[in-house]
């Protein structure tokens, strides 16, 4: 085993979860006590975290060792499983009780054919009927609408009247007069249909949910779980419905276990009705928070010193369970111990912990860049230079053109680089927890282009009030080593720890500053002070705080 096998094991690493064997997904998987037990709770939970953080991966690692456990499985990739029908959740020229009516009727349908998949290979007749019996109802599932309506009646009424008058000159003269006159009253009843707002939903199941509590409720397995992968796939409008009908189907089972997993902030959970109630789930007391892999992947500590150290053997344990599985499916020998990553694959450990600080917790980004650094070594061990170049081309290629199809969060980005990192000199800044929930925000740290690396943030300068502590992507930080923009320090150029070496990118001395919030001094950016009145489009002439 030398450094040329791993280098090129690197390139042959399945960086998606989605599309590796189960025996892969469980071979590859960094088996974290907490992250496992958080995993296994019997509580029907979401598990958070933006792209890339794993949720695909822990969703899968859990259904395998479930099922090796003898659970009864339900894996729905709601990207990937729904939505063959010509996209027919997303047609908003379609009515929402139609677009949401098909989703829960494919989703049912799904859980159907998986259950009667298991009864035929178990040889469960009762299973079997009922299940067939099912199929008669689902045509009761459906989500209906209603609206206000507004009779009203008008009346017509006519009126129409005649007079005469004549003289006859013949052989007897005679005087004629003549009158009349006549009222018509027609009374015309109109209905009019009058929307008010917007039309109400409910969801209804009708037999066919009372047959899969019953099949679910006979089923031998000792617990049943079911898992939905890339719920924000679906559109914010729908989610509550299809929420709703596990509400009302499986949450009253106790065998029953529901693992969600989301993205924060592009999923909707409830809709309030009109007067009262909801449809949907509630978050805390019918489904919590399981997991929150933002968090986790941060290692949150007791002091830097075991900060490092757990994110390192974090990191270096997801190195070790990949290259082996890629030097198997190559048919090598693979490391005896994690130790080896370290020896054999880069300069020293502190090339090792650049990669842990430039991937910012996000292990598909530790893959990506670290198999671009392998090209970039040149068959040579991978060395720290080789770490931070790598960081800034993915940056360039991935995460930068995201941002062309998003015009006014590239401008927001523009005004964070030129009040912050350039005017500050400082990589992290604080912004109010109100401002950290604006949508362009959330958009930037959704695609992990701006990292939320604390919350709720107290500054000895405004006592009282709390912010949360964002900072630039490394690898668009490391671009910006080159320009006037280059920044001296992690928070500014009065900082504690400020390095003013940097200068020339990539060169031996220079250091991409570690995260001290002590030394936060200026680095406030205040949103209403750079966006435009419609709270949507950046102006470059704000100020940071």
């Amino acid at each position: 085993m030398g450094t040329s096998d791993l280098l090129h094991a690197l390139q042959e690493i399945e960086k998606r979860a989605e599309r590796g064997s189960d025996e892969h997904v469980i071979k590859t998987y960094v088996d974290e006590g907490a992250l496992v037990t958080a995993l296994v709770t019997r509580d029907n939970g979401i598990i958070y975290g933006r792209r890339g953080t794993g949720k695909t991966h822990a969703l899968k690692f859990l259904a395998e060792t479930r099922r090796v456990a003898g659970d009864f499985v339900v894996y729905i990739d709601v990207e990937q499983d729904l939505g063959s029908t010509g996209s027919i959740y997303a047609d908003s020229s379609l009515p929402l009780s139609e677009r949401a009516t098909r989703l829960l009727v494919d989703v049912i349908g799904m859980i159907h054919t998986r259950l009667l998949e298991d009864a035929f290979e178990e040889g469960s007749d009762s299973q079997i009927e009922l299940l067939d019996q099912m199929l008669d109802h689902f045509s009761e599932v459906v989500v209906e609408g209603s609206v206000e309506t507004e009779q009203t009646a008008t009346v017509e009424r006519t009126t129409s009247s005649s007079a005469s008058a004549g003289i006859n000159l013949g052989k007897a003269p005679s005087v004629s007069l003549s009158a009349s006159g006549k009222q018509d009253d027609r009374v015309a009843g109109v209905a009019r249909t009058k929307f008010s707002g917007q039309a109400h939903y409910r969801v209804h199941f009708g037999a066919a949910g009372t047959i899969l509590r019953r099949v679910v409720e006979q089923h031998p397995a000792k617990r049943f779980w079911l898992l939905f992968d890339e719920w924000s796939g679906l559109p914010v409008e729908l989610q509550p419905y299809l929420g709703e009908m596990l509400r009302r189907v499986f949450f009253n089972l106790p065998k029953v276990t529901v693992r969600i997993a989301a993205i924060p902030h592009r999923t909707e959970w409830r809709v309030m009705r009109p007067g009262g109630g909801y449809t949907g789930l509630e978050i805390g007391s019918e489904i919590f928070p399981a997991l929150d892999l933002d968090e986790f992947v941060v290692f949150p500590a007791r002091s830097r010193q075991e900060q490092t150290a757990r994110a390192t053997g974090f990191f270096k344990n997801l190195l070790f369970r990949h290259l082996n599985q890629a030097l198997v499916d190559v048919e090598r020998e693979p490391m005896a111990e994690a130790d080896e990553v370290v020896r054999l694959l880069f300069t020293q450990l502190t090339a090792l912990q650049e990669l842990v600080r430039a991937a910012e917790g996000v292990p598909r980004d530790a893959l990506n860049i670290v198999a671009r650094a392998a090209l970039r070594s040149g068959g040579s061990k991978i060395s720290t230079e080789h770490v931070r170049a790598s960081a800034a081309q993915v940056y360039q290629v991935t995460k930068q053109a995201l941002l062309n199809a998003t015009p006014d969060a590239r401008r927001l980005l523009d005004v964070i680089i030129k009040e912050v990192i350039s005017k500050k000199k400082a990589r992290a800044f604080l912004l109010s927890v109100d401002d950290s929930q604006h949508p362009l925000i959330r958009h930037l740290v959704d695609d992990r282009i701006l990292h939320l690396i604390k919350r709720g943030y107290s500054s000895n300068a405004e006592p009282g009030a709390r912010f949360d502590v964002l900072q630039i992507d490394y690898g668009c930080y490391v671009q910006l080593l080159t320009t006037q923009s280059a920044p001296k320090s992690m928070f500014g150029e009065d900082s504690i720890d400020d390095d003013n070496s940097m200068v020339a990118l990539f060169a031996e001395d220079v250091e991409v500053p570690e995260d001290d919030y002590r030394a936060i001094r200026r680095a406030v950016l205040s949103l209403s002070e750079v966006l435009s009145p419609d709270d949507r489009t950046p102006e470059t002439g704000g100020e940071a705080s």
